[in-house]
């Protein structure tokens, strides 16, 4: 369920470009359970990687 999920993310993501081989490579391998390279994984967290909210506190030096 995970993976599907994941899978159609990576397909459907704005950030990866038509051509880009490495990240089609990766939608495969994920779809058949093989395992990651290094530049595979990091080219897939790339893509899934948002951006959340800035948080500002009013002493962030402050202990406790």
């Amino acid at each position: 369920m995970f993976k599907d999920r994941m899978l159609e993310a990576l397909k459907h993501s704005k950030k990866r470009s038509k051509n880009d081989a490495e990240t089609a490579r990766a939608i495969a391998k994920m779809g058949s359970q093989r395992r990651l390279s290094s530049q595979e994984f990091l080219k897939v967290y790339d893509t899934l990687w948002q951006e959340g909210p800035l948080v500002k506190h009013q002493t962030p030096n402050a202990k406790g």
